[in-house]
């Protein structure tokens, strides 16, 4: 610990962040303060005593009494995990300042965080009221701006010729002028003769109520200014940065011709293969004996039969034919015994291929379905020996030699640099859509900046002529009677019109200001309710109720525990008609608290109602009910299976998905992933429950306010809003319609399928899809995908059933897709709830 006294007197010592080896800091007093009780004193200048204990030698300590821990059996400090700033006042003229901080965080770092708190609400506050992108230079930003400006005329005009009232005061005067008081006679009896005397003068001062009130009021504006400035600078900072990074992204796909394939994900998925694959062989461990009535079967296994007695399809590879039997059977089914079954099930869904080398008996009989199909079934009442044959084993390991060959390298294919070109034209055109939201966000910080030093210039020359600020509204009549005080009171009032509309008016922008004594936990906490308001604000184009800008300030200016005061905000969309609702702290069935619970609700609005939209595409949607649960951890870095853990402590005892709602860590430490699965750019921060059978129904992403990659980690944000908003939108409805009429056929015939109405939107930018971003397909089996196209900025995605067990997939792209992909082909999927892969 270091310490040092400041010129004020006060006391100043910078800890770090306690370990588990000390858990708490602790004071000893002595000399003048050995009988001073020491207390904390929190952002809402309460004060809270500290506890006196004994150490193992009776000396005594004082430690900050936050929470008692029963397994220890000790008090707990919230500054052994947490860094920020703590006042103790040491009795009534002795105050001590604590710097906690971490070893590997910085106080600018943590100064980061606070200011893109503070910045985001403001900027979100301001933003367009439609909550459309969030527009820099929209409605209210602008309002504001131009509201500031019409003040700062007006004040200026009044300071041209401000009021002033004539005061009689004491000042020395000739005799030949003196207007004599009781200062003169005393003066004159002590200097009798002297050429000038103390006597009754008249002067003029500027320093009135009404220019007390005035000078208030460009104070206050000035604060104002200062802040919509700020965030406006770095609101048009980060689009600045996401244009660049858009063009960067695209120069680089467009210049993509061979790719690096990711060794470790690679053999990561390639020994899971082989796991899958050892299982069936180590399933069998019995030996035929001689004489025994044991043969060898050679078969192909086929998709999972759903029908009674269950089993898997299969093909005789030692027979012709395509069920290896008689032609009177039209399909053949093998039943495993228990646990084999399994084991075959999980391999054949990672290769539809997989053939089986089987010793043992099996019972033949022919059955009849429900629909007069005759079959055959194979059930095995004993497995001596299995041995796997899988293609796609073959080829990885093939594959894996070529890639040692060649460095890990390989060309792309036709496709790939189709779909690359296809992203990279999406990433410019979304490039240029920030480039000219980032130039008006530069047009409207000038302009607030010379508002801004209008201000300052007027509270310079207030104060040059001697007037102070007051807040009091004046007595007196010159508001009213004079026109040029009263254009100042009118535009400023306009002004307070427009914060209160925004929401930062009154004293918010002064709480806003004071939250800056918080520990880690809390200050990191609120950073991500802000981030997650701003994902759906901005980047998915919801608005949020009117209120919200003050739950989230009284929200945040508390630094106590425990808090009872949750709260829930609502956002809705005119096109698709939605609803979120964002529970902070949410009381759950079980009484746990999860930070944040955020749930979607598709729903046909009077808007989509206007532009023709059928309410009958809900008819097969079920009635979904579950959320994303989001609980911030922050943590500079992990220990060794340290988040796992976590996480199993958040599903499992907590049981934070009770009513099924999907469940994430929110952290900043970036390489979190220890064993990784993903080749996508996320792969070694974010785990989406990609792999199977976690079904991306709990994980953890990296969100972080670092100046080098929060951009990243803001897209991790946006790619699990998005996981969970695409899962609530309902199939669009298709109608077939006479081809000739567009002058084409499609393999229906004479009829071409047209989407008649849909409820989705771009994940990449959050306009609505329109009927006619939408197209058909159909998959090799016959079943129904679609094609989803913007066309406002060009992004693509795809919504396909898995041919495995239908489970719906969506293929987004390079940067948003959330699905596990293949190692050396990253635009084929892996379906999260079977393992199939495409």
């Amino acid at each position: 610990m270091r310490e040092r006294r400041s010129r004020d007197g006060a006391l100043h010592a910078e800890v770090s962040i306690f370990r588990n080896f000390a858990p708490w800091v602790g004071l000893q007093l002595s000399g003048d303060l050995a009988s001073v009780e020491p207390t904390t004193v929190d952002a809402q200048a309460e004060r809270h005593p500290w506890l006196r204990v004994l150490d193992d030698h009776g000396a005594a300590w004082w430690i900050p009494a936050t929470g008692w821990s029963k397994p220890s059996n000790r008090h707990l400090s919230e500054m052994h995990r947490s860094f920020g700033t703590f006042l103790v006042e040491l009795g009534p003229y002795r105050t001590l300042i604590i710097d906690a901080v971490a070893n590997e965080l910085d106080r600018a770092h943590a100064q980061e965080y606070l200011e893109d708190f503070q910045d985001e609400l403001v900027w979100l506050a301001i933003g367009k009221p439609t909550g459309a992108l969030g527009e820099v230079g929209s409605d209210y930003s602008r309002d504001i701006c131009e509201a500031l400006a019409e003040f700062a005329d007006a004040a200026g005009r009044v300071l041209e010729h401000p009021a002033q009232e004539i005061r009689e005061v004491t000042a020395l005067t000739s005799p030949a002028r003196l207007r004599p008081n009781a200062a003169t006679f005393r003066a004159a009896m002590r200097r009798p003769g002297a050429r000038l005397y103390p006597g009754r003068a008249a002067e003029e001062s500027a320093d009135v109520a009404e220019n007390r009130y005035l000078r208030g009021m460009v104070q206050h504006c000035r604060r104002l200014a200062q802040s919509v400035a700020r965030s406006s600078s770095r609101h048009q900072g980060h689009l600045a940065a996401r244009s660049g990074r858009e063009k960067a992204r695209a120069a680089d796909l467009l210049a993509t011709e061979r790719i690096e394939v990711d060794q470790e994900i690679f053999d990561n998925q390639l020994a899971d293969i082989q796991r899958r694959m050892e299982a069936i062989t180590n399933w069998a461990t019995g030996s035929t004996q001689p004489g025994s009535s044991e043969r060898e079967y050679r078969f192909s296994v086929g998709k999972k039969y759903e029908g009674k007695g269950g089993g898997f399809f299969y093909r005789n590879l030692d027979s012709i034919g395509q069920y290896g039997g008689d032609e009177q059977f039209q399909f053949s089914v093998a039943q495993f015994p228990d646990g084999l079954d399994e084991l075959v099930r999980e391999a054949q869904s990672v290769d539809k291929g997989l053939a089986l080398v089987l010793v043992g008996k099996a019972s033949v009989s022919s059955f009849t379905t429900a629909s007069g199909k005759s079959g055959r079934r194979a059930t095995f009442t004993k497995v001596s020996a299995v041995q796997p044959q899988s293609p796609v084993l073959d080829r990885r390991i093939a594959s894996r030699l070529r890639y040692v060959r060649e460095g890990w390298h390989r060309p792309i294919t036709n496709k790939e640099r189709q779909e690359y070109r296809a992203e990279a034209n999406a990433a410019l055109i979304r490039a240029g859509q920030f480039e000219v939201r980032a130039e008006q966000g530069a047009t409207a910080f000038a302009a607030l900046g010379a508002v801004e030093n209008a201000f300052a210039r007027q509270d310079a020359s207030w104060d040059r002529l001697g007037v102070s600020a007051s807040s009091t509204f004046p007595m007196g009549m010159r508001f009213v009677q004079n026109p040029i005080y009263a254009g100042a009171l009118a535009a400023f009032q306009r002004v307070v019109a427009l914060e209160q509309t925004t929401g930062i008016g009154g004293d918010t922008l002064e709480k806003l200001g004071r939250i800056n004594i918080l520990h880690a936990s809390a200050l990191y906490e609120r950073w991500c309710l802000i981030k997650i308001i701003a994902v759906l604000m901005q980047d998915f184009g919801f608005t949020a109720q009117s209120d919200w800008v003050e739950h989230v300030v009284a929200f945040s200016a508390q630094s106590r525990e425990p808090r009872d005061n949750s709260f829930t905000i609502k956002f809705t969309r005119d096109h698709p008609g939605m609803t979120a609702q964002l529970d902070v702290e949410p009381v759950l069935a079980n009484g746990r608290r999860p930070d944040f619970r955020l749930r979607f609700n598709v729903s046909a609005s009077a808007a989509d109602l206007e532009r023709g939209f059928r309410p009958s595409i809900f008819g097969n949607l079920a009635k979904q009910h579950s959320g994303l649960v989001m609980d911030a951890k922050f943590r500079t870095r992990w220990k060794h299976g340290e988040l796992a853990d976590m996480l199993k402590l958040l599903v499992d005892t907590k049981d934070y998905g009770q009513d099924g709602d999907h469940v994430f860590i929110l952290h900043p430490a970036k390489g979190a992933v220890e064993h990784r699965t993903s080749p996508l750019i996320w792969g070694r921060d974010c785990n989406y429950g990609q792999d199977h059978p976690t079904g991306h129904r709990n994980g953890s992403i990296q969100l972080g306010a670092d100046p080098v990659s929060a951009g990243a980690s803001t897209t991790n944000l946006r790619r699990l809003v998005a996981l969970q908003l695409q899962s609530e939108f309902p199939e669009p409805e298709f109608v077939r319609i006479d081809a000739k009429g567009i002058g084409q056929n499609d393999q229906w015939g004479e009829k071409a399928e047209v989407c008649r109405s849909n409820a989705s939107l771009c994940i990449a930018c959050g306009k609505a899809h329109e009927n006619t971003d939408v197209t058909k397909g159909r998959t090799e089996r016959g079943n129904a995908k679609w094609f989803y196209r913007c066309s406002d900025c060009g992004a693509t995605s795809m919504r396909t059933p898995c041919f495995g067990c239908g489970t719906e997939l969506h293929k987004n792209g390079l940067q948003m897709t959330y699905h596990l992909t293949i190692a050396d082909h990253v635009s084929n999927v892996v379906c999260p709830d079977c393992g199939a892969n495409f």
